[in-house]
């Protein structure tokens, strides 16, 4: 078992077993990474916000070679989604990168308790922000996002990150 490929157990075993959705475990990765988990997976800008090609390969290596988590495709409709769910129990360590196991629990229930789109808006908002450094991000974010960066899920997406930490990115409207 590689490194990463444990990280991606632990974060899935923090999330009491479950994330339902590609995009949601992308996000709470790019944000988990924010927060000094010190996955080593290195994220870019697409569709949905930030991801990682690296990211996506330790998922589905530590599904199909590893055994300790599971995905289960389902329809929703005209689209499909997957439910990655643990297959063992991993003893966790104290600390992970820079945070502590309680930390790393806390923060994936905080964010598995909002909507994916909430999700995916406040890690867009942290990437525009920090990683691209735009001055108007609340006019690209509606850019590039449309329909889904309405006012509402960007106000609890900047809620989010300020329950997360990320002050500079929650306290940028105001």
């Amino acid at each position: 078992m590689t490194d990463n490929t444990e990280k991606v157990a632990l974060v899935l075993q923090a999330a009491e077993g479950q994330i339902v959705g590609r995009i949601r475990f992308q996000k709470i990765f790019y944000l988990l990474e924010q927060l000094d988990i010190r996955s080593g997976f290195d994220f870019s800008y697409h569709h949905y916000g930030p991801y990682s090609e690296d990211l996506s390969i330790a998922i589905d290596r530590t599904s199909l070679v590893d055994g300790l988590i599971k995905e289960v495709k389902k329809e929703a409709g005209d689209y499909y989604y997957s439910v990655y769910s643990s297959q063992s129990h991993i003893d966790p360590p104290n600390q992970i990168g820079g945070l502590t196991w309680e930390k790393v629990c806390e923060y994936v229930r905080t964010m598995k308790a909002e909507s994916s789109m909430v999700l995916e808006i406040a890690a867009t908002i942290h990437w525009l922000q920090l990683k691209e450094k735009v001055a108007d991000w609340k006019t690209e974010l509606k850019n590039r996002k449309g329909s889904k960066a309405e006012d509402s899920r960007i106000e609890k997406a900047l809620n989010l990150l300020g329950q997360l930490g990320f002050e500079n990115c929650a306290n940028a409207c105001n």
